[in-house]
C-alpha cells in the first residue's frame, strides 16, 4: 500500500548547461544558414529578431504587460527594419525620429507615464539601430558574410571562454550589483578565446591580418560583455530574471543576443568611419 500511496520520486533536472547546449544546437544551424545565403533569408531572420526583441523590451519595461505604446514600439522597429531590408536606407533616420516623437508623446501625454516614455524611446533607438547595423553589415559591406560570421564566432567564443574560466577560476566580480556571476577571470578568459578564434579565422579566410583581427576580437569580447551588463541592468531595474521564456535554458532572445547587438553596432560604426 505504501508503494501505491507514496508520491513518485522527483526526476532530476537537466543541467542548465545541457539545456543551453541543446538550444544552441537546434538554433545555430538555421542562423548560420541564413547568414551564409544572405538576402532575403538573412533579412527575414534579422527582421524577425527585431520584432521579437522589441516585443521583449516592451514586455520587460512594462513589467510583463504591453499597452498601446509598447505595440507602437514593436510596429516601429519592425517597420524600420523592413525599410532597411527593402533598401530604403535614406528613410531610416526620418522614420526613426518620427516614431520616437510619436511614442514619447503618446506615452507621456496620453498614458501619462514619463518613465515608460523614456524606456520605450530608448528601446526604439537601441533595438532598431543595433539590428539595422547587423542588417547593413551583411548586405552593405564587402565580405558581409565573413564579417557577420566573425562577429558571431567572437560572441559565442566569448560566452564559452567566460563561462568556463569563470567557473574554474572564480575570483573577484566585475559588477556584482548588476551581474553577480560575472568575474574578471571570466572576462579575461572570454577575451583570450575571442582573440584565438579571430586569429584562426583570419588565417583560414586570408582576408584580414591575424594579429589585427585577434586584437579586435579581444576588444569585441569586452564590448560583448558590456552589452550583457546593459541588459542585466535593465532586468534588475524591472526585477526580471529573463527578458522572456522564449528559448529554453537561455530565457529570451535578448538574453541570447545582448552581446551580439553591442558588437554589431561597434563594427558598423567602424565601417562608417573607415
Amino acid at each position: 500500500m505504501s508503494d501505491v500511496m507514496d508520491p513518485q520520486p522527483k526526476q532530476p533536472k537537466k543541467s542548465d548547461l545541457l539545456i543551453r547546449s541543446l538550444s544552441s544546437i537546434v538554433l545555430g544551424p538555421p542562423v548560420l544558414a541564413a547568414v551564409y545565403f544572405g538576402s532575403p533569408y538573412s533579412d527575414g531572420l534579422i527582421v524577425l529578431c527585431a520584432l521579437i526583441l522589441s516585443w521583449e523590451w516592451a514586455m520587460l519595461t512594462g513589467r510583463r504587460h504591453i499597452r498601446v505604446p509598447g505595440w507602437l514600439l514593436v510596429a516601429s522597429v519592425t517597420t524600420l527594419l523592413v525599410l532597411g531590408a527593402l533598401g530604403f536606407e535614406e528613410l531610416f533616420i526620418p522614420v526613426l525620429l518620427l516614431c520616437t516623437v510619436l511614442i514619447f508623446a503618446y506615452t507621456k501625454f496620453i498614458e501619462r507615464d514619463v518613465p515608460q516614455a523614456f524606456w520605450l524611446t530608448l528601446g526604439l533607438g537601441y533595438v532598431s539601430v543595433t539590428t539595422y547595423s547587423l542588417l547593413w553589415l551583411r548586405n552593405g559591406s564587402d565580405n558581409g558574410f565573413e564579417i557577420v560570421l566573425w562577429i558571431l564566432l567572437v560572441v559565442w567564443s566569448t560566452d564559452i571562454g567566460a563561462y568556463f574560466s569563470g567557473k574554474s577560476i572564480g575570483g573577484p566580480k566585475i559588477a556584482p550589483s548588476i551581474s553577480p556571476k560575472k568575474t574578471w577571470a571570466g572576462l579575461i578568459g572570454g577575451m583570450i578565446a575571442a582573440a584565438a578564434i579571430s586569429f584562426g579565422f583570419a588565417i583560414s579566410t586570408e582576408l584580414f591580418s591575424p594579429i589585427l583581427l585577434g586584437f579586435f576580437g579581444a576588444c569585441l569580447a569586452v564590448v560583448s560583455q558590456m552589452g550583457d551588463f546593459f541588459e542585466s541592468h535593465i532586468k534588475r531595474k524591472f526585477d526580471a530574471k529573463d527578458s522572456s521564456n522564449l528559448i529554453p535554458g537561455h530565457g529570451g532572445l535578448f538574453d541570447r543576443v545582448d552581446g551580439l547587438l553591442a558588437c554589431s553596432l561597434l563594427v558598423f560604426l567602424i565601417h562608417l568611419v573607415y
